[in-house]
Formats: structure tokens, sequence, C-alpha cells
């Protein structure tokens, strides 16, 4: 029999010891494994919500590509895009995202987008750093939000925001040329939409894509404008050339004006394509035109016509004067008198002593209640003597006046005489005496003078007292107070048109364009617009002598350039409208060479930005080129006046904008995010925040 003898308790211990350090290693291990695996997975769910703030970002930077588009710069502030800051600002949420969009008015806008997405609930208070954290977290009561900004720059906007571009060089040689603006759209800088010299501007400005050393030479030029270049370029001047302000110009400054020049010059120039295909070949035929001879004739009028009339208007001033001062104040300032005035009323804003003008009244009867005019009341006393009183009694005292006299008694046969009188005797009226009756009897004398007798005082008349009042009354007051002259327009004087001499003359014309489309191998000769035409000329065009291009009153020409060169000399082009716009070259790619020289007025804009564009000579008018020009190269030669319309800017063609560079920038450089009034979120909502509002 083999006895089981059990191990001692120190190896049991060690057996314990062992499996406890083996427990506690697995579950480090399995602990370790599991952070990790927490770790990674709260980095992935991270990294996708990160990863989805870039299609809102892309939606609101194509919402700002699109307002761009429509509206340019000038309507940027439209259709729902707040001013804030000086920015175009718009606001969306889509689902759980949102996003703030904004846009910088400037003639290249800059638009940046933050999109926002909720941070997961996995970590959205941990703390903790994670990977794929390019991006921000926002937090915001007790919420959290990861954000992502985008940056990018645009090219394109208005064809013609300058008057003069160039891809290239910019040659100005000569001592007479000068560059301006005016503004067709404006009378108070135009003169009835064209050019006037008198109500000249000096955004005239000149600029070449170019950064090169030598691209731009200005010569003696008088630039009433800026200049500008690509990047790293340079603007030579001559000893008599300028380049500024309007007053720098005018001051008889030399050299560039500081501020008028810049090298950020950065334009795209899209291709040119022909919109049509097909088109008519116009025919020749006979034009009647009506000529007009005017005369000019003075109008005065009370108030100025809407819209103003063209031309210098006169205000005629006359001096009015008024009780208050007057708010604002006037130009020509205020005189200010002392003058006497009067008044039924007593005045209160008298300036020194109010002397009472009075008016005496006299009355029977003193007035009840006294008026409040009465200033003064004077009682005459006065003795009236009548033989009745008058009725009512007069106040005070009555005095009687009587003399004696006698009455026969009138009873015949006359009564036996005293002792006893007669009876039925009546005595004198009542009131007609005074004092006692006596009987008295006569009994000798004459038989008329016998008989019985009444003696007593008769009232012969009575003298009592009159009052009579004199009333004083205030009825003027004279005192001193301030008014105020000054001139005010009164009417306005202006020359108007008159009408001298119509006359009807019939030219004919080697082409005749009336509305439509049409195309041509080559132009030469001369042309007639009628209607609202587009010409597209595959070949050359050559304008010489008596030959030209004739916009009429109701016309407008589009011409597509696909020929090498095009010359306009001769009449040129003569826009009977005054408006650019109503003649537009367009050069193709194929256009390399543009020449305009002789006497060729030219009022018109010009985009062949592959062409090499020549101004030459220059005529006895004052307006050679009226429009605005992009070309290029360009060499302006002799007498040359350019003058840009600064209306091209505003409503003449344009080209798309497109974005030139994207560039994810961070939390310190984000505009947006620097400006808490921007951050998109919930409690900063209109209307609860609700998904599809535009805010």
């Amino acid at each position: 029999m083999k006895i089981f003898q059990p191990k001692t308790s120190a190896s049991r211990g060690s057996i314990l010891v062992m499996t406890i350090v083996l427990t506690a290693i697995i579950g480090f291990t399995l602990a370790t494994y599991l952070t990790l695996i927490g770790a990674q997975n709260r980095s992935v769910v991270r990294s996708q919500t990160w990863n989805a703030t870039i299609p809102l970002i892309e939606a609101g930077i194509e919402e700002a590509m699109a307002h761009l588009n429509k509206n340019g710069i000038t309507n940027l502030f439209t259709d729902g895009w707040r001013n804030q800051y000086g920015y175009a600002i718009r606001k969306r949420t889509l689902g759980e995202g949102r996003y703030t969009v904004a846009i910088t008015p400037t003639s290249r806008p800059v638009i940046e987008c933050t999109g926002y997405l909720p941070t997961p609930i996995l970590f959205s208070s941990s703390g903790l750093s994670f990977f794929a954290q390019s991006g921000s977290t926002t937090y915001f009561n007790k919420k959290s939000y990861i954000n992502r900004t985008v940056r990018v720059t645009t090219g394109g906007g208005a064809l013609f925001a300058k008057g003069m571009v160039a891809k290239g060089a910019i040659d100005f040689n000569g001592n007479n040329v000068s560059t301006d603006s005016f503004d067709s759209a404006d009378p108070n800088y135009s003169n009835g939409g064209r050019y006037d010299n008198s109500k000249r501007k000096d955004n005239g400005d000149v600029a070449t894509n170019s950064g090169e050393a030598g691209m731009f030479a200005a010569g003696n030029a008088n630039i009433m404008g800026k200049v500008a270049t690509g990047p790293g370029g340079s603007v030579s001047v001559g000893a008599n050339g300028v380049v500024g302000s309007y007053a720098w110009v005018m001051g008889g400054n030399k050299g560039i004006q500081t501020g008028y020049f810049s090298d950020d010059m950065n334009m795209s120039f899209p291709e040119i394509t022909v919109p049509f295909s097909g088109g008519f070949t116009p025919p020749s035929g006979n034009v009647s035109v009506t000529n007009i001879t005017y005369g000019t004739g003075l109008v005065t009028v009370v108030s100025l016509p809407s819209p103003l009339p063209p031309g210098s208007i006169t205000t005629n001033y006359g001096l009015v004067t008024t009780e208050t001062y007057p708010s604002p104040v006037p130009p020509g300032g205020v005189i200010t008198n002392l003058v006497t005035k009067n008044s039924t009323l007593y005045p209160t804003n008298a300036i020194g002593p109010v002397t009472t003008n009075t008016m005496l009244v006299t009355t029977d009867t003193l007035p009840n209640p006294i008026p409040p005019e009465v200033v003064k009341i004077v009682t005459n006393i006065t003795w009236t003597t009548n033989a009745t009183l008058p009725s009512p009694t007069p106040l005070g005292t009555i005095q009687t006046n009587t003399v004696l006299a006698s009455a026969q008694c009138p009873l015949d046969p006359m009564p036996a005489g005293p002792p006893t009188p007669p009876p039925n005797w009546t005595p004198p009226a009542p009131g007609t005496y005074v004092g006692n009756v006596t009987n008295r009897y006569v009994s000798s004398g004459g038989k008329d003078g016998r008989g019985w007798w009444h003696d007593y005082q008769a009232i012969q008349s009575y003298a009592y007292q009159s009052r009579v009042y004199s009333l004083t009354y205030a009825n003027a007051y004279s005192y001193k107070d301030y008014t105020y002259s000054y001139n005010v327009p009164q009417s306005y004087t202006y020359s108007t048109l008159t009408t001298n001499s119509v006359t009807v003359t019939t030219e004919r014309f080697d082409y005749v364009l009336d509305n439509g489309d049409y195309k041509m191998s080559s132009l030469s000769g001369t042309v007639y617009v009628r209607g609202k035409a587009r010409l597209y000329v595959t070949g050359d065009i050559q304008f010489t002598g008596h030959d030209g291009i004739t916009i009429g009153p109701n016309g407008s020409l589009t011409l597509y350039m696909g020929g090498a060169q095009a010359k306009i000399a001769g009449k040129g082009v003569v826009n009977a409208t005054g408006k650019a716009q109503n003649f537009m070259y367009y050069g193709l790619k194929s256009n390399t060479a543009l020449d305009l020289s002789g006497n060729g007025e030219f009022v018109g804009v010009i985009y062949a930005p592959d062409a090499d564009f020549y101004l030459r000579g220059g005529g006895n008018n004052t307006e050679d080129f009226v429009g605005a020009s992009v070309t290029g190269s360009v060499k302006m030669n002799g007498h040359f006046n350019f003058h840009y319309d600064e209306d091209l800017a505003r409503s003449g063609p344009r080209s798309r904008y497109t974005i030139t560079s994207w560039n994810e920038v961070g939390t310190a450089e984000a505009k947006i995010l620097q400006n808490q009034d921007w951050v998109f979120l919930e409690d900063q909502l209109d209307d609860g925040g609700a998904p599809g509002v535009i805010y």
C-alpha cells in the first residue's frame, strides 16, 4: 500500500502567486488592447465626421459662386445675403450640419466657408486628442461642434472694370495722350449720357496683367486714374507724365500720386466664341436719315424737371425774410434783422421794452364785465336840464326847477265865494307841481279875473347829473424782434434744344443691317446698322477713306472678329446713340491686330485679349475713344484721348466668376471663426433653426 503525502504549504503558496501574476498580465494585456480598440474607434468616428464637413463647405462655396455670377459685386447684398462687417454673409442648415459663408465685396472676391457638424457623443467631452484633427472643435452651451474652414479666391466679373487693360505691354508714346472717365448713367458726370469735358472724373484706370519689367511705359501721358501691373511689375513715367486724381493732375503735379499704383493685377481673359451659327449676308440699300439742326434757348422754371436737363443749370436766388431761423442753414448764410413789429396780442418774445398803442372810446354805459384790453376808465359827470326826467331815473342828485302858477276854476257859473271852496274842483295833475296848492278868490277887477283860483309851484324842468365813461383800449403793441433774411432758390435757368431745321437725306450704304445675325468673309466699305444686329466676320476688316460703320439712333452692333487684322480708319465708327454698349467688338483668339487711326472716332467697347491694339494719331475731336478696351497689348501714339465710361462696370458685359485657388485655413486664420456673430450655432438661429430655413 502506497501512502500519498500532501505537498507542503510553501509549494501551495508558490502556485497561488504564479496564478495571480499570470492573471494580472492577461488582464493588463486585455485592458490595453481594449483601450487601443476604443481609441481607434473614436478616431475613425471623428475622422468620418470631420470629413463629412467638406460637402457642407462645398455647398456653401457653390452657393456663393452662384450668387456672384447672378448678382455680381454691385448687388452683393441681395437675395438674403446680409451685410455684416462689410462682408456678404449667408447661413444655412442642412440636416444636422450647417455652414456659414462670407464673400468679400472686392474686384476679385474671396469666399470663406465654415462647415459645422455635431461632435460624436463618444468623445464630445473627453478632452482627448485624436488623429485627423487639422480642423477644430467649437463648444457652445455644453454642446460641441467639429468645424473646418476653406478659403477660395475667384477671378472674372465685369469685363470692363477698368478703362484700359492689356495682357502684355502698354506703351503711351507722345505728348498728347490722356485718359479720364465719365458716367453715362449719371447726369452729374455726363451730358445726356455723353462725355463732357467739364464733367469728367478720375477713374480712367490703365492696367497690364504682366509683371515683367518694362511692360508699362506711361511716357508723358496724363492718366487721370490709377495704374496697375501684375505682381512684381512697375510703371515708367516720363518727365512730363502724371498719374493720379483729378486734383493731382490739374494741380500741375508730375509723376505718380501716392496710392495710385499697385502690382496686384490678376485678371482672367475668357476666350470668345461666336454665340450663333450661320447668318445672313447683309444687303446694300438706301437709308433715309433725318437730320435735325438744333439751336439752344434759355428756359426759366420754378422747379427743375425730372430727369435733369443736360448741360449747366443756373440757380436764381431770391431774398426771403422769415420770423424763424432756418434749419438747415442755407449755404449763403443768414442775415439777422432787428425790426419793429405791431401786434394786437401782448408779445412774449419782445426784444427790449413794449410800447402800448391805445384807442379812446366814450360810452354812456359801462361794459360789464370790463374787457381785458381796457387799460384805463375815466368817469365824466355833467349836469343836464330837461323838461322831463329820463327813464330810468338817473342816479345822483336831481334838482327840480319851478315857477309860480295860477289856474282859474273852470266851473260855469263860478261858484260863490268864501268861505267854502267850490266842490269837485280838481287840483293840477300830480307830478306837474311841487308843494301845496292854495285856493284864492278874486272879487274885484275885470270880469275874467274874478272867481276862484289855484296857486301852486309848477314844475318847469329838471336838472340832473349824467355820467359818461371814457374807456382807453390797448388796440396794438409795438416792440422789437428779430427776423431772418436769406437767399433761397426761386427759379432755374438752363439751355434747351430748339429745332432750327429738319432735313431728310438719303444715302446709299454697301451694307445695311437690321435685326438679326449676319456673317461675312471680310468687311469694308460703308455699313449702316438700323436694328439690333450681330455680325461675324471670318476675315479681315478694312475701313479707309469714306468707309466706316454708322450705327443709327435705334441700332446696336455686336461684332465678332475672326480674322487676323482689323483696321478702323476713315469715318471710323459713328455711333449716333452715343452709348458705348451699342457697339461691342469681340476679337476671337485668331484676331491678333486691331488698328484705330486717322480721324476715326470710336464710341464702343473692345474685347480682343489676343490682339495688339494700336491707337494712332487722333482726330480733331477731344473724344477720340469713348468706352473701354481689353486687348493683348496697347500702343497709343500722338494726339489720342481715352474716356472710360464707368457705367460699363455696372451694366456692361460680364464674364463668369471662377475659382482660382482653394485652401483650407486654421482657426486662427478663419475670418468667420474670429467673428462670433457669424458662428452658426443653435442659440443663434432665427425661427428655432429649422432645417431648410435661410438666414
